[in-house]
């Protein structure tokens, strides 16, 4: 019998296959690698440097990531920009951990706490529950910010 986390990434290939999968070519992958990944913070510019370089999801990756603040266009607060300082971009993995960073970073300058959809997404036991439970928990690190 397969693992409830065999059965949701099943359930992801499924879903991925059933709307459209975008799949890249090797050149695109390299182009966007060193791409700079951006969150627009509803604060000055001060404020989000000083919260950048304190403690945070951030600064842990200090040593792997570039980090820039400035004025968000139409003074709408400060753009938070970052990077992986690896000349190939760095893995995927590094770059979806930069972004869960900068959605976390955000999410704690604005409301003082990491905010995450309501504990349990189901409370089956079983794949049913487990599905959901993933997609979540993997939604963090993909998509826009």
């Amino acid at each position: 019998m397969a693992s409830p986390g065999a059965w949701a990434d099943r359930a992801i290939d499924t879903v991925l296959g059933l709307v459209g999968r975008v799949e890249q070519t090797p050149r695109e992958e390299v182009a966007g690698a060193g791409r700079w990944l951006v969150v627009t913070v509803y604060r000055h510019p001060d404020e989000v440097r000083t919260a950048v370089d304190g403690s945070g999801p951030l600064s842990r990756m200090r040593n792997e990531i570039e980090v820039t603040v400035r004025a968000a266009p139409g003074d709408k607060g400060a753009e938070l920009a970052a990077r992986p300082t690896a000349p190939d971009g760095g893995s995927v993995d590094l770059r979806r951990a930069v972004r869960a960073a900068l959605r976390e970073t955000k999410s704690i300058i604005e409301c003082g706490e990491v905010v995450e959809p309501s504990r349990p997404g189901s409370s089956h036991p079983g794949p049913a529950g487990q599905v959901p439970r993933a997609v979540t928990n993997r939604a963090w690190g993909e998509g826009r910010l």
